[in-house]
């Protein structure tokens, strides 16, 4: 297989991550020679998984023991709470699904990219993901506090359902109404 596959330079990128997760690896060494597809719109990627967990190019040909498809509908659910793997609609093995889905939740980013940042910069690197994970929660939390304060202060400005079919029964009504007065008309001016 070519070096220069989007496979193989993906296995590559993810294995350098990973090298430096020993949790993660350990959760993916019970699937040694399990092949992974990732089903991207215009490049799919197939990797089969390693005797140390790391991660190797597969043959397109190579029979998928889960397949990953990115679900676009699910960012508003990710964006609300949710989690990394809900982003994937799953086809196949289920466990190791879950267990890639926990291998990435338990990632150690600081650990991933102090060899290429340092110490400080990957800190830092840490510190930007989880404050944007927990800006999610904050924004989530807001806005449910906000939703609240104007369901009970607005409230009255809210149209009752009752009070709203009313509406729209006169409206239907008085649409029929035009309509005959207008059928008459017509016909007034027919006769004269």
């Amino acid at each position: 297989m070519s070096d220069a596959t989007p496979d193989f330079l993906f296995a590559a990128a993810l294995n350098a991550l990973l090298d430096k997760q020993p949790t993660a690896k350990t959760r993916l060494v019970r699937h040694v020679g399990k092949c992974v597809r990732l089903v991207l719109p215009l490049l799919p990627l197939s990797l089969r998984i390693e005797g140390d967990g790391g991660f190797v190019a597969a043959s397109p040909e190579a029979t998928a023991d889960v397949q990953l498809f990115p679900d676009l509908s699910a960012v508003p659910q990710w964006l609300t709470g949710g989690k990394l793997g809900d982003l994937f609609r799953v086809a196949g093995d289920g466990v190791l699904a879950a267990d890639l889905a926990h291998a990435l939740a338990d990632f150690d980013w600081v650990l991933a990219l102090r060899p290429y940042l340092g110490d400080i910069a990957a800190s830092r690197v840490d510190q930007l993901i989880q404050g944007a994970i927990s800006w999610r929660g904050r924004a989530i939390e807001s806005a449910g506090r906000n939703l609240a304060e104007y369901a009970v202060y607005e409230q009255d400005m809210l149209a009752e359902p009752l009070a709203v079919h009313d509406f729209i029964t006169e409206v239907d009504r008085l649409r029929e109404d035009a309509d005959r007065l207008e059928a008459r008309l017509a016909l007034m001016e027919k006769r004269a």
